[in-house]
C-alpha cells in the first residue's frame, strides 16, 4: 500500500501563483477560498492575478519584470514582503517561490496559472512537480480546466465529478502495477511503458476514484467535465 497524499498534505499547503493564463477568475478565487492555505506566494507576475482575484499574497518574489506598474505600487505600499531577485541567474522564479515553501515546513504546494503562453513555460512548470515531489512535497496544478497531480509508489483518491476525463502519463521511465478504480476502464496491476499513450482520456464513474502506482511515477491529469 502506497502513501495517501491527502492525509499528509491536509492543513498543510501554501500556494504558489505564476504568470501564465487565468480567464476564469471567479472559478480560481471559488477554487482558492475552498483550500486553506498556509502561505501564499505571487511569482513575479502572478502579482498580477492576485490582484485581480481580490487575493492579497504572504510574499511576491521574481525579478519583478512582469508585474503591472500600477500594481506594484499598490503592493509595495502594503504589508507584502517583496523579495527582489537579479533577472539572469541559475534558478527559475518558481523555483525560488519552491524553495521557499520547503524553508516554511509545508507539505503541499497547489501552483495556479502554470499552464498557457509559452510551451517552454508550461512543459517546465509541469516538470516542475516532479522537482517538488523529489524534495519531499506534495504538488498539484489547478486551472479552469484541469488539475495535474504527480504519484510516485504512492496511491490517492481524486476527487471529481462523474464524467470528468482523467489521464495517466507514465514519466521518469516505465510504471508498474497501475490499479485504478470507480473509472469506465478499472484495471489491476496494470503495467505502462514510458511514452506509450494507453492511459489517456479515462472517465470517472463516481465523484470518488482510486489510483495507485506500485512502482514508478505517473502524471494524473483531471480534465473537468463542464469547463
Amino acid at each position: 500500500m502506497g502513501t495517501m497524499i491527502s492525509d499528509i498534505i491536509h492543513g498543510k499547503t501554501a500556494c504558489l501563483v505564476l504568470n501564465g493564463q487565468l480567464e476564469d477568475y471567479d472559478y480560481i478565487r471559488e477554487v482558492m477560498d475552498y483550500n486553506t492555505y498556509e502561505l501564499i506566494i505571487a511569482v513575479d507576475g502572478g502579482a498580477n492575478h492576485l490582484y485581480r482575484l481580490g487575493i492579497m499574497p504572504n510574499y511576491i518574489l521574481g525579478d519583478l519584470d512582469s508585474i503591472d506598474d500600477d500594481i506594484r505600487s499598490y503592493y509595495e505600499a502594503s504589508d507584502v514582503v517583496i523579495k527582489k531577485f537579479p533577472t539572469k541567474k541559475d534558478e527559475t522564479d518558481a523555483e525560488l517561490a519552491v524553495w521557499m515553501v520547503e524553508e516554511e515546513g509545508l507539505l503541499g504546494i497547489d501552483i495556479y496559472a502554470a499552464l498557457g503562453g509559452r510551451i517552454d513555460h508550461e512543459l517546465a512548470n509541469i516538470q516542475l512537480l516532479y522537482y517538488i515531489l523529489d524534495r519531499g512535497m506534495y504538488p498539484r496544478i489547478i486551472s479552469e480546466r484541469e488539475e495535474i497531480y504527480i504519484l510516485r509508489n504512492e496511491e490517492m483518491n481524486l476527487k471529481g465529478s462523474i464524467g470528468d476525463i482523467v489521464s495517466i502519463i507514465p514519466v521518469k521511465g516505465d510504471a508498474r502495477g497501475i490499479t485504478l478504480a470507480n473509472m469506465e476502464y478499472s484495471v489491476e496491476e496494470l503495467d505502462l511503458k514510458y511514452s506509450v499513450t494507453r492511459g489517456i482520456s479515462n472517465v470517472m464513474l463516481a465523484e470518488d476514484a482510486y489510483i495507485n502506482v506500485r512502482d514508478g511515477c505517473i502524471l494524473v491529469i483531471k480534465n473537468i467535465k463542464n469547463k
